[in-house]
């Protein structure tokens, strides 16, 4: 892997938390070790580009473990290590948002597996953020929007509406080009809807909805279901409402 990601690892058990120390050590960049994270952890804690959350059952000091780590870095990977028996449910909540799950005994390749999808997602995000903004033209005017501000586009007849949450702009483009310039945390939930992943905010599997920030209801269709999951997860946004 090119890019090496800083490890944590937090365990309600000392002695598995060594041994699982020992394992994720072979992964840890050469000059830094994976950190051992205190059972009481309260935020903020520092900066880990991965944490792992290792536990036997879903109780409160494991949900405030995951809590805290979501709060002290909203980009964290935090992936869950549990038993194949364990309830993961409750840690899937628009506060925590995991990554990820393995199950214990964790095994090398699974581990390694997981670190290089870690790595290429952090990477094409990097790449992607490289390119800041979008530029579109409408009735004449240059619009140069940051990524960051949009929060989707909507398709309209023949056009495009851009929205931010205190614009929208529309122009003429079609759907299937957008998804293919966009940055890849942008997915198309619907023929005629591309989010934003980075702004949602909660999954309604129900109504089949994706709430974005602003109170924005944005549909999903039950064809791009598995995309969306998939796009929530490796941004670490994910839901398993979704599925």
């Amino acid at each position: 892997m090119e890019y090496s990601p800083s490890l944590a690892l937090w365990d309600d058990k000392p002695k598995r938390a060594l041994i699982l120390k020992n394992l994720l050590d072979m992964f840890a960049p050469e000059d830094k070790e994976t950190t051992l994270l205190p059972n009481e952890l309260l935020p903020p804690i520092e900066n880990h580009d991965v944490v792992f959350l290792s536990f036997d059952e879903c109780d409160e000091a494991a949900l405030s473990a995951a809590r805290s780590v979501r709060i002290s870095n909203d980009m964290t990977y935090l992936m869950l290590i549990g038993d194949k028996n364990s309830n993961f449910q409750p840690f899937f909540k628009p506060k925590i948002r995991p990554s990820g799950v393995l199950f214990h005994p964790l095994q090398t390749p699974i581990l390694r597996e997981s670190l290089e999808e870690i790595a290429e997602e952090f990477q094409r995000l990097t790449q992607s953020e490289n390119d800041e903004m979008y530029v579109l033209k409408s009735e004449g005017v240059t619009y140069r929007i940051a990524y960051r501000d949009i929060l989707f586009f909507e398709a309209d007849n023949k056009q495009i509406m851009l929205h931010t949450s205190g614009q929208a702009i529309r122009y003429y483009e079609s759907m299937e080009n957008l998804a293919t310039v966009l940055p890849g945390y942008f997915i198309r939930c619907h023929r005629g809807y591309i989010v934003n992943i980075r702004k949602v905010e909660e999954v309604r599997s129900a109504e089949m909805e994706l709430r974005l920030s602003g109170g924005y209801r944005i549909p999903f269709s039950r064809s791009k279901r598995s995309a969306v999951s998939d796009a929530l997860s490796l941004k670490g946004q994910a839901s398993a409402d979704v599925n």
